[in-house]
């Protein structure tokens, strides 16, 4: 039985655990133990304490992809013993959100002044799949096949080859999809899902093709999307048939709720703390 437990997200709502803009999981496979993502902050670090859970020994630290509230955390990395960090090569370009009233940039990256990209065990990674354990998968250059889901237009980066001076959208080819084997199906972990989570799901159908996905743990990144792109979202998902959603982080308040009626109990609300068995 696989275990998820929540060290950092949006919402909490038992005593003495913090909650911050950000995501961070710990999955315990039964044979391995991976954290996904780490929170903008120590947040993660403070809910494990609390939670009497101990994070060394683990198996890998995972980036989803280059964002603040995801990596910030690796700043402590030193506290989390000597697990390797598997990232996107991409991940390190200098990223930045607009601002759309304003057209304001604003840095939304990695610092790369921190010591934990200086001595950390980095896996670097390229191209669209690599397998760091077996049953357990990173998937990462998500293709737009959707007609609802286009390329987010607020975000922009400097390239790695050509960094500082040309301002490139940003197509988050560096996020990294988590999928896990199980005998239930596939278990799908996605930190933004910034490409959008059916363009990401339907990526993992191809790439496991006739593998069912049984459980969906995933920000979706929805939270200022128009009512009918979380409708088509709600129906899409209806369709592929998994057996347990949980939305978390970005997806946004409204979308959630949106999601649990129309899901109802295979649609499973996120906080801090909570435990997740598949």
């Amino acid at each position: 039985m696989m275990k998820v437990t929540i060290l950092t997200e949006n919402t909490v709502y038992k005593r003495g655990l913090l909650a911050e803009h950000g995501l961070s999981l710990l999955i315990d496979t039964g044979r391995r133990r991976y954290l996904f993502d780490t929170g903008q902050s120590r947040v993660f670090l403070h809910n494990a304490v609390k939670l009497g859970i101990d994070l060394k020994g683990l198996d890998g630290v995972i980036l989803s992809h280059g964002h603040y509230d995801h990596g910030g955390g690796l700043e402590y990395w030193q506290e989390l013993g000597d697990a390797p960090i598997y990232i996107q090569e991409k991940a390190f370009e200098k990223k930045y959100n607009e601002n759309p009233r304003t057209k304001k940039l604003y840095y939304i990256g990695l610092e790369d002044k921190g010591s934990w990209q200086k001595k950390a065990d980095i896996r670097r990674l390229s191209g669209g799949g690599t397998q760091i354990s077996e049953g357990v998968y990173l998937l990462s250059e998500v293709p737009y096949t959707t007609d609802f889901e286009p390329l987010p237009g607020c975000f922009w980066k400097y390239g790695l080859q050509h960094p500082g001076y040309e301002l490139l959208a940003d197509k988050m080819e560096d996020e990294q999809l988590l999928v896990i084997e199980t005998e239930e199906g596939l278990c799908v972990f996605a930190g933004c899902a910034h490409a959008g989570i059916i363009n990401c799901l339907r990526y993992v159908q191809t790439v496991f093709s006739g593998k069912n996905i049984h459980c969906l743990v995933a920000g979706m990144h929805l939270k200022n999307c128009d009512a009918n792109r979380v409708e088509k979202t709600i129906d899409t998902l209806k369709e592929l048939k998994i057996d347990i959603v949980m939305p978390v982080h970005c997806t946004g308040m409204r979308a959630i709720a949106a999601m649990r009626e129309g899901l109802g109990s295979v649609c499973i609300l996120p906080e801090v703390g909570k435990e997740l068995e598949i």
